[in-house]
């Protein structure tokens, strides 16, 4: 393996391979879960002329790992070896694999490595499912069906992000790239191929006031079990360099949202089935996140780390600051 990478991934602080701990809705307890940040080619939607989505910050730190680095498939298999070791003695029951785009793309993460990887964890003893990440239109039949059958007896989930229902918010607000049909038929196609789907709502796109982002993440968990997701993670907007939102946060014209709107929309939902609440940080670190005041916020965050261990709604039971009227109060603010 190019040694580059892993000096690259060292010099920002980037942890590409741990173990963590999250809510599993099959088995409704705690698991512990093998996370690799994968070095793919990165987005080809963040790569295209259309620029990507508003809120991603992927491009700009996949960019900044892998500057003037090509990596080879035999390279990407190496980095993944290596990661298996650093996983060594844990018996994780989820592979999770976040590339910073699409791992169905081939032009992201070569065909040859999606099938050596899954021929993998079905050697894997205490793997029971594989997650990735994927636009749907790299959700085909075929490759759906390559990957399952070697897989074997080890499950396949796949995370879409749709963010908003309403086509306008999520064209105009997100700059997504994608219709409800290709989300629709992706979907389907998983589905009636066994596996599981997890759709990403977003919580507060740019352009819309508080009241509407948590009516539209509502309206959107609520079609996502509808037409057949299994699980939905909410992802409240987080501020990260060299995006579309930084750019409008800078001017002042964008909050993230409160912490008050995200129990909101999260009391509203969880009886519909599975529903995550995605973490406050990512890569790139985000420099602004959800919040409320300063009395509150760190109390209420721990309670949404509960709420992962636990998925127990009753842990924002009987909370309450003088922030709350104040958010109430900017409800229609952007």
């Amino acid at each position: 393996m190019d040694d580059r990478i892993l000096e690259s991934a060292n010099k920002f602080n980037l942890t590409f391979s741990y173990v963590d701990r999250i809510y599993d809705s099959t088995e409704r307890k705690p698991i512990h879960r093998w996370v690799l940040l994968f070095p793919g080619s990165g987005c080809s939607w963040a790569k295209s002329e259309h620029g990507g989505c508003y809120m991603c910050g992927f491009k700009s730190k996949i960019d900044e790992i892998t500057k003037d680095i090509r990596i080879s498939p035999r390279e990407l298999i190496e980095i993944y070896k290596a990661a298996r070791s650093m996983a060594a003695g844990e018996t994780p029951e989820n592979l999770t694999i976040y590339n910073g785009g699409s791992f169905l793309n081939n032009d992201e993460i070569p065909l040859e490595i999606q099938l050596e990887i899954c021929e993998d964890v079905s050697s894997i003893p205490s793997i029971k499912v594989l997650f990735v990440e994927s636009r749907p239109e790299f959700v085909t039949e075929e490759k759906i069906s390559l990957l399952v059958s070697k897989l074997g007896s080890k499950k396949l989930k796949v995370g879409l992000g749709l963010e908003c229902v309403s086509d306008d918010i999520r064209e105009k607000c997100v700059n997504k790239g994608l219709s409800r049909k290709d989300f629709e038929k992706a979907v389907m196609l998983l589905r009636n191929n066994g596996v599981r789907v997890l759709t990403y709502v977003f919580i507060k796109p740019l352009y819309i006031t508080e009241r509407e982002a948590i009516s539209e993440a509502i309206r959107t968990t609520n079609y996502a079990f509808q037409v057949g997701s299994n699980e939905v993670t909410l992802e409240a907007a987080l501020v990260q360099k060299e995006t579309k939102m930084e750019e409008v946060y800078r001017k002042g014209n964008f909050r993230p949202p409160w912490l008050w709107s995200v129990i909101e929309v999260l009391k509203a939902t969880y009886q519909l089935g599975t529903v995550n609440v995605g973490d406050f940080t990512d890569e790139p670190p985000p420099i602004a996140i959800p919040y409320n005041c300063e009395k509150c916020s760190s109390k209420i965050a721990s309670l949404f780390n509960k709420y992962k261990e636990s998925h127990e709604i009753d842990v924002f039971d009987n909370i309450g600051c003088d922030c709350k009227s104040i958010w109430r109060e900017s409800l229609d603010k952007k």
